[in-house]
């Protein structure tokens, strides 16, 4: 059986650090908005612009 891989669901890249590439983890963070509850959707909104600012 051939499994199909989607575009969108590439491998993630980490950092020498061990931290989550900053493009990667906005993408994640996107993702995770989508299927959570709006609750959740909004801490993770916030964790997005923290996330943003430490560049």
């Amino acid at each position: 059986m051939e499994e199909k891989l989607d575009n969108n669901s590439s491998s993630l890249k980490w950092e020498q650090n061990g931290e989550l590439a900053q493009k990667d983890l906005l993408e994640l963070i996107e993702r995770l908005k989508n299927v959570e509850s709006e609750n959740t959707s909004s801490e993770l909104s916030r964790l997005g612009t923290k996330s943003n600012k430490k560049d």
